[in-house]
């Protein structure tokens, strides 16, 4: 199964000057960014601690909006990087004046390009939100001793059907986190399936309020 998905992130790679050129004509990628999806940044690296945050897209970058604002205003974190996988989130991200905090393109899920990401950035801690479960990004992050963890999992009926016929691999997955903190009691209930014991029931984040209002302004 693993090798059939970096197969299928190999072709990706093959096919990605052809998949970001179409997506640059239909305005869905950013013509000048789009190398980080590839490990590639540009400008200087600030120093310091770095906790790093992915998100999905907009709905997800908006759940840890609140959190953000509250870790901003710790001393000890000097950086955070918020990475998300789409051109509206990185336009909606631009809305907020954060101090600490930058954004970046998550990268592609494949071994060379997430260690070059994770040897640039040298994040302490990560924390992904909802549904975002990247093999490759996790069994890194696992042997390099980062901490990493899932918040506001989100585990719909359907997802976890699918799921339950690969136990032994899904499994593994979520065990790679250090903890998870799903958004539903149903969540909470199908991740149980699998044997995890670094459950802790937080609630919906999305129910959280930002300090900042006028984001459609």
């Amino acid at each position: 199964m693993r090798l059939f998905y970096n197969l299928i992130i190999i072709i990706i790679i093959i096919l990605s000057p052809l998949i970001i050129f179409y997506r640059i004509l239909k305005k869905k990628e950013n013509p000048k960014r789009f190398l980080e999806k590839f490990g590639f940044f540009r400008g200087n690296k600030k120093t310091g601690k770095l906790i790093w945050f992915h998100c999905s897209s907009v709905g997800e970058l908006l759940s840890v909006v609140p959190l953000i604002e509250k870790l901003e205003k710790e001393k000890d974190i000097k950086n955070i990087l918020l990475t998300t996988s789409t051109l509206s989130s990185s336009n909606l991200f631009k809305k907020f004046k954060f101090k600490k905090t930058f954004h970046k393109f998550y990268p592609i899920d494949n071994y060379f390009i997430v260690n070059r990401f994770l040897n640039y950035w040298k994040p302490s801690a990560v924390f992904f939100v909802e549904s975002e479960i990247w093999p490759e990004m996790l069994k890194i992050l696992k042997l390099k001793k980062i901490k990493v963890y899932l918040l506001n999992a989100r585990l719909s009926e359907r997802s976890f059907r699918r799921w339950k016929y690969l136990k032994k691999i899904a499994t593994n997955l979520f065990n790679s986190f250090d903890y998870i903190f799903p958004q539903s009691k149903e969540t909470q209930k199908y991740l149980k399936y699998f044997n995890l014991r670094n459950i802790e029931f937080l609630g919906n984040l999305k129910f959280s309020e930002t300090e900042k209002k006028n984001i459609n302004k």
